[in-house]
This record gives C-alpha cells, structure tokens and sequence, in this order.
C-alpha cells in the first residue's frame, strides 16, 4: 500500500510537539524526561494466526441449507438462495412472489425450484422493504413490460422508492463501502469456511435489478389476488417501510423482518443507519401476536410452524428487544454512558439462551444498546472534556511521549499481545498507526489482534469487520475496486435510473466544496426537458441552495433529459460531449458552467476505515 499524503504533514507536527514538551519541562525546572532502556518482548511473535471459525457460528450455517419449505397448501419459502427468502404464495391462476432475493443470479435459482412445483404465471410482486436483498432480483422474475401493461402489480409501502433512492444515493458511498466490512464481501476464500450471514446465507453478489412499485399504501391494504385474500399492514421495525402479510384463509403470517431471523435482531446494524426505535419494533410484534397464526413465514430463515411456537418466538422476541430497550434506559437514567451501558446490560439466561432467535449471531446487546443512548440523548456523554477534545493525531503524539516514545509503546502492544490481551493491544498499536500510516510493525500487531477477537466470535458483523480491518491494515483491500462492486448493489443502474430529478440537483449540495466559495455569489438552471421541471442551485458564501425555479438572474441555463444527467453522473458521457451531440442546451457562457460545476467535488475514490 503506498504512502498515504499525511505522513509529512504529520511527521512535522510531531517534531514542533516534541519541541514544546522539551521547553516545557525546561521552563518548569525540569529535566527532559529519560525513559528506562528499553526490555525485549516477552514472547517474539510472527503474528501468524491460523483461520478458523467459533463453532457455534459454524453449526449455525446449517440453518441455511438450500431447501424450499412447504407451509399449509400453498405457500412455499425458498431458503439459502440469497441472505433473505424468497417466498411463493400459488393461487388459482398465477404466483405471488413475497421479496424478491438479492441478485437475478439468485432469483433465476429460486424461479428454477418454484418451477418445479407449478408453472403458473407470476402476477404480483411484494417488496417487503427497502433494503436491497428483498428486490435487487425481481427481473428474474417478471419482465419490466409486463408491469407497464399491467400484467404484474408490484406491492409495496408508499416510502419504500423514497427510501431505496436516499440509500443508494445520500450515503450511499460510505454506505457501501461499510456494508463491505459488514457483510465480509472482501474477505478471502479461508475466512468464508463454514461461513453464514447471520441471518441467511452469505450473499454469492451477482445483478441487481429494480422495478417501480406499482401498488402503494400507507397503513394497510385488502386485496384478493389470484383468488387469494391478501392483509398487508405497515409493521416499522428493522426497517421504517416494513409491511407484513397475513393470509386468513390458511391463518399464515408472513412476518417479513419484524422477526429478523434465527438471530438476535439487529436493533442497529454496523455498517450505518437511521435510529430504529426498539419501542415501534416489539409493537408490531405486538400486533402480529394478536393474530394468532398457526404458521410463520419470516424473510430470513425458516419457517416456523404450529401456534404454539409462533407465538413463543413472537414473544420471546419481543421481550429480548423490550428488555435491551427498558434496561437501558433504566440505567441512562443513572448516568451511564454508552460505554458504561455496554458493560452494565447483559440478557438474562432464559433471553441469552434462547435459540437461534436471540443469540447474537447478528445482533448484539453491546452495539444495540449504544444506539439506544444516540437515538434518545444524542453523542454527548455529559462530561465536557468531550466537548472539544484533543485532536486524535495531537492526542496519540502524547500518549507515545509519555509512553516514554515509539519503542515503549511498541513493546507494550508486543507484551499485551503475547499475554493474549488482543482489545488492549490493538488499542496501544492504534495510538501508533494514527502517528504513522506506515509504521508496519504497529499495523501487524493490530491486524493479528483483530484476527484473534474475529476468529473468537459468533456474531458474523463483528467478525467481519475484525478481519476484514485486518485486511485493510496488512494492505490488501483497495479502497476504489472495493467501492465500485458495493455500489452495484446500492446504486446500481436500475436504481440510478429511479432517482428523480429534483434529487439530482439537490444532491449536489452535500458535495459543495465550501471552502472554495466564501466570496462566491452565484446562479445557476437545469431544465428537464423530458419531465417539465426546472431547477436552481445558488452558491451562496459555502452554501449551496436549492430552489424550484429558475431565477432571472442565473448565470446559465442546462437544458436536458433526466436521463442524460444520469448517463453524465454515472460517466457514461460528458457534459461537453452531450452539449456537442445536442442532447442538452446552454443558454449562457460556457466559462460560467465550468466555474460552477468546478466547486462540487466527486465522490470519494480512496475510504479508509481503519488505518486512519
């Protein structure tokens, strides 16, 4: 991995800092402070540590094994196939599809299975939710003009497009590349042995593809279909647009993701998202219990059958979410910070032990209950030494210092490690590597450390991202290929192809280089020809506004098609390719779009997570 742009810059300041700590001392009387020579580690280490895997985790890979469940007479789940299910519903004359797998690749697999049951058409499509494993496969299984005809309807919540486009199109950047660390995509063949995703299979990747919902609603929706009585109602909990479906004529629940799986949920994921409040999730738990389902259908993992036992997960679940929630708040109540939460709230045995369905081989409490904290009473712990600290790069200068220098502190990390104290020698080598990127020794210490907690864990998130920062620390995961396969599930052309107009002039404002433009007044419109609106974006002293129409004022004028800027953001063409060719117009000077269009920044080509 090459040389990263700060090691001079910080090189410099930590030659001024040591400066100051010696006039320092001077000024107080004192003697520069001499360290002690300098002992040999306890243990010489290579740092080699052999992949392996908790066996827990391991035996729980077998809960995705490929199968197509039967449930009652006509609804069929098809497991192991994609992270989520993809579920049959067979009516009279044509198929339901209830989520529709990650990948076409997946889908078509899954179509192949159902296909042997019966051959009857696919006239609907249900989304569950936003998140891309419950629809990146749908044109597997219907064609895209078969919906414009009318032939399939596709189903779904009113926010769900809504939501699909802020995901891909906010963060999507950082988003993917976290969900990358996540979901362990990076990882190499001998750290996937015996591996699964926590709530389904690990995800095989392949196409994602993406079709308008063509039937909305907001809280519920009765509909007979093929013959068969449909209930949807809006459920929020792993995701704010989550719907579940209830089939009266059979008494079958499909409960979606309201129960997350054979895991503990994920009352907040890893790889980044909007506060899920733990309060609207164990409701709507509450409110399937209410319809007393003889079998359940979730979207990860498999079914769940007789009364009796739907109801003992629905309420084991819900209570294992309500007790996280209760306890901590409880204990904020107290004082504690997130830290000190993590450490206090613990499950009791018979939720601790209830498996698969609160194990944490998805969620956990420690990184639930942090969320809890953040979503109640914001980052701030209550003690203001954290108001402004001290810069992490300033900061880890001194520890070193008064480690008694660089050797010190190496030697420290070298003996936590042999004394298999891996948090707390991965935390002393950090201090080193936030000096120096490159100081390797540091880096190889960190990296087995992680690679020891991972191996350790049960918990597919916190084994991934211990392994694959592991990775990134040993140099081999490159930041720009890494971020162009992530963003074909999260941005993929599909969804690009989705994103309104408005959406697209707006998201120009978080990219607005604002230190560029503290003395800059300017106007400039875009007019989309093909959907007749037409937007302003004023640069305004490191403000960029979006307005709704354009000002007579505005220093130029682009005209063209929503799909033009698309093909111009995606790099399909270019600005002065398409003005050539006559797929957009300039009323203006072409001096001024440049001076514009100059002051937004592309989006980050190099993220890195840990070596930092």
């Amino acid at each position: 991995m090459g040389s990263r742009k700060t090691t001079q810059k910080r090189a410099t300041k930590q030659t001024s800092i040591g400066v100051f700590l010696a006039a320092t001392l001077a000024l107080a009387g004192c003697d520069e402070p001499t360290s002690a020579p300098i002992e040999p580690p306890k243990v010489e280490n290579d740092y080699t540590v052999e992949p392996s895997i908790n066996a827990e985790l391991a035996d729980h890979t077998n809960h995705f094994d490929q199968k197509v469940y039967k449930i009652g007479d006509n609804v069929y789940s098809a497991v192991g196939w994609s992270l989520a299910n993809t579920i049959m519903i067979e009516g009279d004359d044509g198929i339901i599809i209830f989520d529709a797998s990650t990948s076409v690749e997946a889908g078509t697999e899954v179509l192949a299975q159902f296909r042997e049951i019966t051959d009857k058409p696919v006239v609907a499509v249900v989304y569950s939710h936003f998140h891309p494993d419950h629809w990146g496969g749908v044109k597997a299984f219907v064609d895209e003009q078969d919906v414009i005809d009318g032939k399939v309807t596709i189903i779904a919540h009113e926010t769900l497009v809504e939501n699909v486009v802020r995901q891909g199109g906010t963060v999507g950047t950082i988003q993917a590349m976290r969900s990358g660390y996540t979901f362990g995509i990076f990882l190499n063949p001998q750290d996937n042995e015996q591996m699964n995703g926590g709530i389904g299979p690990r995800e095989p990747g392949g196409s994602s593809t993406f079709i308008q919902p063509t039937l909305t609603f907001t809280d519920k929706l009765d509909i007979e279909i093929s013959g068969i009585e449909l209930q949807f109602f809006h459920v929020p909990s792993e995701a704010p647009d989550e719907i579940a479906l209830y089939l009266p004529q059979s008494n079958t629940l499909l409960s979606a993701e309201t129960i997350q799986g054979p895991t503990l949920p994920n009352i907040h994921t890893l790889r980044g998202t909007r506060f899920r409040d733990p309060v609207k999730w164990y409701r709507s738990i509450d409110a399937l219990r209410a319809i007393n389902a003889d079998n359940m259908v979730p979207s990860h993992g498999q079914p769940v059958y007789g009364a009796d036992k739907v109801a003992e997960v629905l309420t084991m679940t819900r209570d294992g979410i309500q007790y996280i929630h209760d306890q901590t708040i409880r204990q904020m109540n107290k004082g504690l910070t997130p830290d000190e939460l993590a450490q206090a709230i613990t499950f009791p045995p018979h939720l601790r032990d209830y498996a698969p369905y609160l194990r944490e081989y998805y969620g956990t409490v420690k990184h639930s209950v942090r969320q809890i904290y953040t979503g109640y009473l914001g980052w701030f712990d209550g003690d203001p030494v954290n108001l402004d600290p001290t810069p992490p790069l300033e900061s880890a200068e001194r520890y070193i210092a008064l480690a008694g220098g660089r050797e010190a502190l190496l030697l420290a990390a070298e003996n936590a490690y042999a004394d298999e104290d891996y948090q707390w020698a991965a935390e002393l080598a950090t201090y080193l590597i936030r000096v120096d990127h490159e100081d390797q020794k540091a880096r190889q210490i960190k990296a087995a450390a992680f690679r020891h907690l991972g191996y350790a864990q049960i918990n597919i998130n916190w084994r991934n991202w211990y392994l694959t920062s592991a990775m990134e620390l040993e140099g081999e995961i490159e930041p720009l290929r890494s971020l162009g396969r992530l963003a074909r599930i999260f941005s993929s052309a599909d969804i690009v192809s989705e994103w309104p107009a408005d959406f697209l002039i707006e998201g120009l404002t978080t990219r607005l280089k604002a230190e560029e433009t503290f003395d800059m007044h300017m106007i400039a419109g875009f007019r989309f020809s093909d959907v007749g609106e037409e937007y302003a974006l004023e640069i305004r002293r490191g403000v960029a506004q979006m307005h709704s129409s354009i000002p007579n004022d505005a220093a130029f004028t682009l005209t063209f098609t929503r799909a033009t800027l698309i093909a111009v953001a995606q790099g399909r063409t270019t600005l002065a390719d398409a003005l050539a060719g006559g797929a957009a117009t300039l009323e203006g000077e072409p001096a001024d779009v440049q001076t514009f269009l100059a002051k937004f920044e592309s989006p980050a080509q190099e993220i890195w997570l840990t070596l930092r």
